[in-house]
């Protein structure tokens, strides 16, 4: 039985956290990142690769880059994980470009890796997408209305690939909590006048109130593990946490 991940945003974070995970499960992971680790365990292959480029991105299928890893698999998982939080600021303040690299990222990336992998993965193979979403999707909060609407577009394209029934494919859109990473740095760089949020995430962070990228990623490794994985499509990892 050969196991392949395939998972974005490997270098660092919650996505570095599921990449370890899975290789002391034994799986085979590809990695796709700006960043590579600097010294690569066997059982992990890396790819550099801004994913906010999506010329750069749809280049790299016709040279097989997924085709070629997955084609002795078994059982597969994409997880789609890399993302940015900008712009953190109201609307009419970021300017166009964040807002281009945020969809390209947020959106065209995720969609583009899930469309390549069902049309390419083994016939017979058991297959799984994970999008790595957001409360920020399911709730409407000041300052994010261009990372809300891409962790919304997310859940409703995990929605309709379930609708579509494709044999073998589970498919989730998880949200992970808060999770003390780079990105809840970053949010905390924010100006309050651009970014009403702040002092709520200043406050979690003094308070304590952040889960680890290590305890995240157990929580969805045991999502994904679980039955639920294929019934709940759109899911809360938070109700996942050991108590």
């Amino acid at each position: 039985m050969m196991n392949k991940l395939i998972i974005t945003g490997h270098s660092q974070g919650l996505g570095k956290a599921l990449a370890e995970y899975y290789l002391q499960e034994n799986w085979q992971v590809l990695g796709i990142s700006r960043t590579l680790w600097p010294q690569a365990p066997e059982n992990l292959q890396q790819y550099a690769l801004d994913l906010a480029d999506n010329q750069r991105l749809r280049q790299a299928f016709p040279g097989g880059l997924l085709a070629d890893f997955l084609h002795d698999a078994t059982q597969w998982l994409l997880i789609n994980n890399a993302a940015q939080v900008a712009p953190n600021a109201l609307a009419g303040i970021a300017g166009l470009d964040p807002v281009v690299s945020s969809v390209s990222l947020n959106i065209l990336a995720p969609l583009l890796l899930s469309e390549e992998v069902i049309r390419t993965a083994p016939a017979g193979s058991q297959g799984g997408i994970v999008h790595i979403s957001s409360g920020a999707g399911r709730k409407a909060y000041p300052g994010w209305s261009v990372y809300g609407a891409g962790k919304a577009a997310l859940d409703h394209h995990a929605l309709c690939l379930a609708a579509e029934q494709h044999p073998q494919l589970k498919v989730a859109s998880i949200a992970p909590g808060v999770v003390d990473t780079a990105m809840q740095a970053e949010i905390r760089k924010s100006s309050k006048q651009d970014f009403p949020l702040l002092p709520r995430f200043l406050a979690l962070k003094r308070e304590g109130g952040l889960i680890s990228a290590q305890q995240a990623a157990v929580a969805i490794a045991r999502f994904i593990a679980s039955p639920s994985f294929g019934r709940e499509v759109v899911a809360d990892i938070r109700d996942w946490m050991p108590v």
